[in-house]
């Protein structure tokens, strides 16, 4: 059985179109060693991953289906374009870039 690698991301950053390929950037928050007094944590990119048009919109689907189930479990609640977590934090649906 072979293992895939895997990459921990905190969520997307920057999501474009460029060159007819769908480029979305991961990001983690920077280390709290680097953060000064006052001032919010910094993301990080962490790695791209690049698709096609195409693989993008069917991986959009695969993710709004994860919405839903994680709503039908009662682990998010949605509210208006946004979902929220147990703990509170709002997710944004939308891209900064949309």
């Amino acid at each position: 059985m072979s293992q895939l690698p895997e990459i921990y991301a905190d969520t997307m950053g920057e999501i474009t179109l460029s060159g007819g390929m769908v480029r979305i950037d991961l990001v983690s928050l920077a280390g709290s060693a680097q953060k000064k007094e006052g001032e919010q944590p910094k993301l990080e990119p962490r790695m791209r991953v690049v698709m096609s048009p195409d693989g993008f919109l069917r991986s959009f689907g695969a993710m709004e289906n994860l919405v839903k189930q994680l709503v039908d479990a009662g682990l998010v609640k949605p509210r208006g374009d946004q979902v929220v977590t147990n703990e509170g934090a709002a997710d944004s649906a939308k891209s900064p870039n949309f």
